[in-house]
Parts: C-alpha cells; sequence; structure tokens
C-alpha cells in the first residue's frame, strides 16, 4: 500500500464531503460555501468549542449543520485518518470532556482540514449570486 501524507488524506475526504455537498438542492450549497469561508477566522476568535457550539444552533438540515457533521466526522469517526477523539461520536461531547492537550490539538487539525474544504468549496460549489 502506497505510503500517503496527512495533507493527502485530508484533500480526500474535504473533496469527498464538498463533492457532496455539490448534489444538494436549493440553496445548500451556495450557503455551505460561504459559511465555510467565515469558520476558521471564527474559530480563532472564539475557539473550537464556541464556534461549532454556534454552528451545531443553526438547526437541524442547515448548512451550518452540514459543516458541523464534515469537522465532527473528521475529529471523531472511527474510520477518519484525522481522528483526534476516540470516546465520543459527537464533536461537542468530545470537546466539553477531553484535556486541554486534544482540544488544541483538534483545533489545529480542524484548521488544516477547513483550508482543503474552503479551496474545494470555492472551486466545486456555486458563489452566492
Amino acid at each position: 500500500m502506497p505510503i500517503r501524507s496527512m495533507e493527502q488524506d485530508r484533500a480526500e475526504f474535504a473533496l469527498t464531503q464538498i463533492e457532496a455537498a455539490h448534489k444538494l438542492s436549493g440553496e445548500l450549497p451556495k450557503e455551505i460555501r460561504r459559511h465555510l469561508n467565515g469558520l476558521p477566522a471564527l474559530i480563532r476568535m472564539n475557539g473550537l468549542g464556541q464556534a461549532l457550539a454556534f454552528f451545531r444552533m443553526k438547526g437541524t438540515g442547515s448548512s451550518h449543520e452540514l459543516i458541523y457533521q464534515m469537522v465532527g466526522a473528521w475529529l471523531c469517526a472511527a474510520n477518519s485518518k484525522g481522528r483526534i477523539f476516540t470516546e465520543h461520536n459527537d464533536i461537542l461531547s468530545a470537546i466539553t470532556r477531553s484535556d486541554v492537550q486534544h482540544y488544541m490539538a483538534a483545533q489545529n487539525e480542524a484548521l488544516a482540514l477547513l483550508e482543503w474544504l474552503k479551496k474545494f468549496a470555492v472551486a466545486i460549489l456555486p458563489a452566492a449570486d
């Protein structure tokens, strides 16, 4: 099996997520593109936990929730190469129960993933009118 870098794994995951978002109906793809652009700054200003709590509170089926799920899957899913948290499947549960080292690692990993998500969103998803 060929050796792959973490950047390649992040890029592959992000591309898969954005391709799935592109297939969504209505305004969701445009909203996802727009909200992905602002999330890294929100994380840097408020921290990963507060930024994701804000995205989660926006409600089921929203573009915010879909982005929340993307980041959560990368950081928590059992088959994810970016898995930081092993105890919980929900990112907010994991963050609130983690130590500072895991929290900071997750924040850094989320920011690295978001760079790929943003790049692919700009390349694939439609821009807002």
